[in-house]
C-alpha cells in the first residue's frame, strides 16, 4: 500500500490483526526473483481481511486530496486507487454530537460521479417518532477561545424547536443545546434547516461580574394579589416566572461566525392490533390461580409505548370479596 499526500494531512495505520500478514522479503528470495519489488508486503489467503484506519489531520483551513494505492499480484501490476478527500476548518465554535448525512451523501455522489466533496457532519437524525409526541435530541457548542466571548442565536422554523434559542458562551466553555420536536399530523422531514450566527461581544462590565446567560435561564418571583382567605393575616401570591435579562453587552466586528444544522425526522401515527377483546378464563374455584395469553402487535411505523390499567367495575369487586382475605404477612 502506498499513500501518497502531499500535505501530510493524512495517515494510514493498520490494525492489530494486519501485522499478522505483513511480511519483509529477505535478500536471498529479492535476488531471485528481479521482478519482485524489494518492499513490504501483505499476504492473504481467500477469505481473509485485513483493516486499515486512515485518520485525517488537517493544519490549515483548506480542501485536501489524498490517494491510496494497492498493488496486487506478484508483479504489482495490476492496482486499486482509493480516493481520500478531507476539509480543514477552523471554526473556534464548534458543534459536536451531529453526524454526517448518509443518504445526503449517496445521492450528491451519484449526481457528480467526478466531483468529490468532503463529508459535512451538521446533521442530526430523529428517526421515528409518533404524532403528537415530544422527541428530542442534542448537541453541543463550544467554544475555543480563550479570552473572547461569543453571543449565538438559532433561527429554524415550525414545528422544531431550539433551546436555548440565544446566549452567550464564555471561553473554554461548552453549551448543550435541545432540539424539540412534536408534530400532530404525520410528516416527514428531509433536512429542516436550521441556521445559527455567532457574533463576538464585550460586556460593559468586567466578565468576573457578569453571569452566564441564555434564554433558557429564568427568574421566579412571588407577588401579592388582591385574594385573600377569609381567615388569612396576608394576601394570596402567584408565581411569576420571567426570562432572566440579557446581559449589557456591545457587538463587536470580527470573528462572526455563521453555521448551519439539518434536522430529519419521519413522524406517524402509531397503529397497534390485538387479536382479542374478550379474555375468557375457564371456571376457577377460590384461591386458584389460572392464566391466559394473548398478544398485541405493532403494525406501524414508528415505536409504540404502552402500560397497563386495570379496571374492575363494583360488580366484579362485590362478586368477589366473599372469596378475598387479607395478604399473609
Amino acid at each position: 500500500l502506498h499513500l501518497e499526500d502531499e500535505h501530510g494531512a493524512f495517515h494510514l495505520k493498520g490494525k492489530r490483526s494486519t501485522l499478522e500478514c505483513f511480511y519483509t522479503p529477505s535478500d536471498e528470495e529479492d535476488s531471485s526473483e528481479e521482478e519482485t519489488p524489494k518492499k513490504p508486503f501483505l499476504f492473504l489467503c481467500r477469505g481473509q481481511s485485513v483493516a486499515f484506519d486512515v485518520t485525517f489531520k488537517p493544519t490549515l483551513a483548506q480542501y485536501l486530496e489524498g490517494r491510496i494505492r494497492l498493488l496486487l499480484g506478484d508483479t504489482y501490476s495490476d492496482k486499486i486507487e482509493i480516493e481520500l478527500v478531507g476539509e480543514g476548518h477552523c471554526d473556534r465554535v464548534s458543534l459536536d454530537g451531529l453526524e454526517e448525512d448518509e443518504k445526503e451523501r449517496t445521492a450528491e455522489s451519484s449526481l457528480k460521479k467526478d466531483v468529490i466533496d468532503a463529508v459535512r457532519v451538521n446533521h442530526l437524525e430523529f428517526g421515528l417518532c409518533p404524532v403528537g409526541k415530544y422527541c428530542r435530541q442534542t448537541f453541543t457548542m463550544t467554544s475555543h477561545y480563550t479570552t473572547k466571548v461569543m453571543r449565538f442565536e438559532w433561527e429554524t422554523d415550525a414545528p422544531f424547536e431550539i433551546s436555548p434559542r440565544m446566549g452567550h458562551l464564555r471561553p473554554g466553555c461548552a453549551k448543550v443545546i435541545t432540539v424539540t420536536l412534536k408534530s400532530d399530523v404525520p410528516a416527514i422531514f428531509r433536512r429542516h434547516l436550521a441556521k445559527c450566527k455567532v457574533d463576538r461581544i464585550k460586556y460593559e462590565l468586567p466578565k468576573r461580574k457578569v453571569p452566564d446567560w441564555d434564554d433558557g435561564m429564568q427568574i421566579v418571583t412571588w407577588v401579592d394579589t388582591t385574594r385573600k382567605e377569609p381567615e388569612a393575616t396576608w394576601p394570596e401570591k402567584d408565581k411569576v416566572v420571567e426570562i432572566a435579562p440579557e446581559p449589557v453587552h456591545e457587538m463587536l466586528e470580527g470573528n462572526s461566525q455563521e453555521d448551519e444544522v439539518y434536522f430529519s425526522a419521519h413522524v406517524d401515527y402509531v397503529k397497534l392490533k390485538v387479536d382479542l377483546r374478550v379474555v375468557q378464563f375457564k371456571d376457577t374455584i377460590p384461591y386458584q390461580t389460572r392464566t391466559a395469553n394473548f398478544s398485541i402487535h405493532n403494525i406501524g411505523t414508528v415505536p409504540l409505548e404502552y402500560h397497563w390499567e386495570q379496571d374492575m367495575d363494583e360488580a366484579t369487586v362485590k362478586r368477589v370479596k366473599p372469596y378475598s382475605r387479607p395478604p399473609m404477612r
